[in-house]
């Protein structure tokens, strides 16, 4: 027999930012402590408005399923008496668990044999239970801000709770919380249904909460806002500017939604787009309107919570709120545009950028060096521009525009880029100032340009090595500077628009200016920071596109030669290398194909035999010698171990050199069998000092081979051993 569950959370209204993390918190609580419980059901479905969380769970289970559990006693020297009898411990304790005492048996434990017996639990009544469970679930929800209860300080909530709303089909469950007793009713619209609603069944919550001018829903809801706001745009001449963040705020700001159209005048459309789209969308959460060509319209869509009783003034009311922010608009940029970027230059010395790193100032100028040094790495045609766009990249921080402090400041950079188009700098010098603070986030866009991309990977190399210059490293969740953030930019710009950096170099570069201005800073050990900080980011982007953590490892614990470096090298010790991550599309590249190389047979057995060798070298103690003598190699398996070695290196060198990584571990394969030969006919750690040492040196060259690309002893298969 089963029944469906109604748990309803009313409130004063909430946050739109809180409702869907805290729906989310409420269907994962719920499913796993009616796991828990033993209760069986069927689907689980949140709702939510600004005024209510509520749960749904269909097919709920009248009973919990009956349990059998093992319980452990006394320690059987205790439980039985020297005939064998059962002593008053072990009756004692099987009274307690209504069982028999010739159901006792021994087991061993850590301890020694103890005594247990198998306990069979009968299901509780769902009614019996579910008090505890919804009272459970409405407090324990959490929220990015919460309130304190008078009545109980250790209660917190985003807001105060005004009525629980709890049926299991069509009777009440009794819940206490929040200083509220559950009811049978719930609540409608604030303004257009004023007294409770009753709901006669869990099942027929949301049709009776529809009655009452509640979309709780929010799919429901946001199907029908879209409609009104797309027919809206059409009668305008236009559809609306793109905008899913918005539509998801203002799809929980209401219960009723009724959306409306409005006006500006014309003229406001002289200002930047970006200006009018964010007047319209910051505050009052207006959607912007365009033509099919893109251009915005003198009209906005905006909506409210109710029907559609008075909307004329409020229609009239909202287009004078956003007329007295367009004018705000025009003034500022009026006012700016008497200042071109280049007479503010200067200006940014009295602005402190990070405190102990100088000023805004002093960071245009290293931002001017570093971009063009990675121009010339990245796309040398561009260095000019990325120069001049570094050196003005910041002076729109201190525009009436920006340096207001309103709604405007998200546009940092955006706007720097209209005032440098309109002061005369070329559009490639105006776009990537425009793009340098991209991505702001890891959902936001990547820069279009090159010019943007080299900027914005100056401004995030320069504001993560400030940071730990400063002292400002993250730690475990604290992030107040957007370190992670701007470090995970850097990643994304890299690995996704296929640009090949050495992050080393890099990072060197980029401190460089920040140790010769402070020549007391422990240098290396900053340094080793910025080194695991970057692994960790490299890691956490392999981690998001899917690869798997061993083959992650691999990877990213590679000791990969520099692009240019002889191949000879590679195998020689001393050589220049750097760690697998230093590059992180190549790194994930690399990663992406040992991962589809893992469906190949041959792909175990080279994983073991890699790690034999590997921990060969990992047990030797002595110093190898740098190169192979070759002279010393007299038995057959050596030779033949070397002979395949340079044929690996032959066919992998020109590989290496075009990343074609897919190519490589085949190649690497044909040396299985020399590898096989030399373990099964050579004595590695022989008493001949010269003759040993030599031959660890064959195998570290094999090893290293394979370690331009991945440690594959990182690598987990079955019947390997690390």
């Amino acid at each position: 027999m089963t029944r469906d569950l109604l748990f309803e959370i009313g409130v004063e209204e909430l946050p739109a930012g809180y409702v869907p993390p805290a729906l989310r918190q409420l269907e994962r609580d719920a499913r796993q402590a009616l796991e828990e419980r033993r209760l069986a059901f069927g689907a689980v479905k949140v709702y939510g408005t600004p005024r209510r969380l509520a749960l749904q769970v269909r097919e709920l289970a009248e009973r919990q399923a009956d349990h059998e559990e093992e319980v452990i006693g006394p320690a059987a020297r205790v439980a039985y008496d020297a005939e064998g009898k059962p002593t008053r411990a072990l009756i004692g304790f099987c009274q307690g668990r209504g069982v028999d005492p010739s159901a006792a048996r021994t087991i061993e434990t850590p301890k020694g044999p103890y005594v247990a017996v198998t306990v069979h639990l009968s299901g509780r009544p769902a009614l019996e239970v579910l008090s505890e469970i919804l009272a459970s679930l409405a407090t324990r929800l959490q929220f990015p801000k919460t309130m304190r209860w008078l009545e109980d300080p250790n209660v917190r909530f985003a807001r105060p709770v005004r009525w629980l709303t709890a049926l299991f089909g069509d009777d009440r469950v009794p819940v206490w919380a929040f200083g509220v007793e559950s009811a049978r009713h719930s609540h409608g619209h604030r303004f257009t249904a004023r007294e409770p609603v009753e709901i006669p069944a869990a099942s027929r919550y949301l049709e009776t909460l529809v009655g009452a001018g509640v979309i709780a829903d929010p799919g429901a809801r946001l199907k029908r806002l879209g409609e009104q706001i797309d027919k809206l745009a059409r009668a305008a001449g236009g559809r609306p500017v793109p905008d899913d963040e918005l539509l998801e705020i203002n799809n929980f700001m209401l219960e009723w939604p009724s959306a409306f159209s409005g006006s500006f005048d014309q003229r406001y459309l002289d200002l930047p787009r970006e200006v009018i789209v964010t007047a319209l969308r910051e505050h009052q959460r207006f959607f912007a309107v365009e033509d099919t060509e893109g251009r915005l319209l003198p009209s906005f869509i905006a909506t409210r919570n109710g029907d559609s009783r008075g909307l004329e003034r409020v229609r009239r009311g909202n287009q004078d709120v956003l007329v007295a922010r367009l004018e705000d608009a025009r003034f500022y940029w009026e006012m700016d545009l008497k200042h071109p970027p280049e007479s503010r230059l200067e200006a940014l010395a009295g602005v402190v950028w990070m405190e102990g790193l100088g000023s805004l100032r002093d960071k245009a100028a290293r931002l001017e060096s570093l971009g063009g040094w990675l121009a010339e790495r990245l796309s040398p045609t561009h260095a000019a521009e990325v120069r001049r766009a570094a050196l003005l990249c910041k002076t729109d921080l201190l525009s009436e525009m920006i340096g207001s402090g309103k709604e405007y400041a998200s546009l940092e950079g955006v706007m720097g880029g209209h005032y440098a188009r309109r002061a005369g700098e070329s559009h490639a010098v105006a776009t990537a100032i425009a793009e340098h603070y991209r991505p702001r986030g890891p959902a936001d866009a990547l820069p279009e340009t090159d010019g943007g991309a080299i900027l914005s990977l100056a401004d995030k190399l320069d504001h993560v090595a400030g940071a730990f210059v400063a002292g400002k490293v993250p730690s475990g969740s604290e992030d107040p500077y957007g370190v992670r953030r701007a470090g995970n930019g850097v990643v994304r710009i890299l690995i996704e628009q296929r640009r090949h950096l050495d992050l080393h170099d890099a990072t060197m570069e980029t401190t460089r200016p920040l140790f010769a201005a402070d020549p007391e800073l422990p240098h290396a050990a900053i340094m080793k920071k910025l080194g695991e900080f970057w692994r960790g980011r490299v890691a956490s982007a392999l981690d998001e596109r899917g690869v798997a953590y061993d083959t992650r490892d691999a990877a990213l614990a590679a000791r990969v030669v520099l692009e240019g470096a002889p191949s000879a090298e590679a195998g020689a010790r001393g050589a220049v290398r750097r760690p697998g991550w230093i590059d992180p599309c190549d790194c994930l590249m690399r990663a992406r194909v040992l991962g589809e190389f893992r469906a190949d047979p041959r792909f175990q057995p080279l994983v073991i035999l890699f790690k034999r060798v590997a921990n060969i070298l990992k047990a030797a103690t002595e110093t190898l010698p740098e190169t192979l003598d070759r002279g010393r190699l007299a038995e057959p398996p050596e030779q033949e171990l070397a002979g395949a070695l340079d044929s690996a290196r032959a066919r992998t060198d020109p590989l290496w050199t075009r990343r074609a990584y897919g190519e490589i571990l085949p190649a690497l394969l044909e040396m299985e069998q020399a590898i096989h030969g030399f373990f099964d006919r050579v004595l590695v750690n022989t008493e001949d000092l010269p003759v040993r040492l030599n031959r660890l040196r064959l195998l570290a060259e094999v090893r290293d081979l394979f370690a331009r690309g991945w440690d594959l002893s990182q690598v987990v298969v079955e019947g390997a051993k690390a």
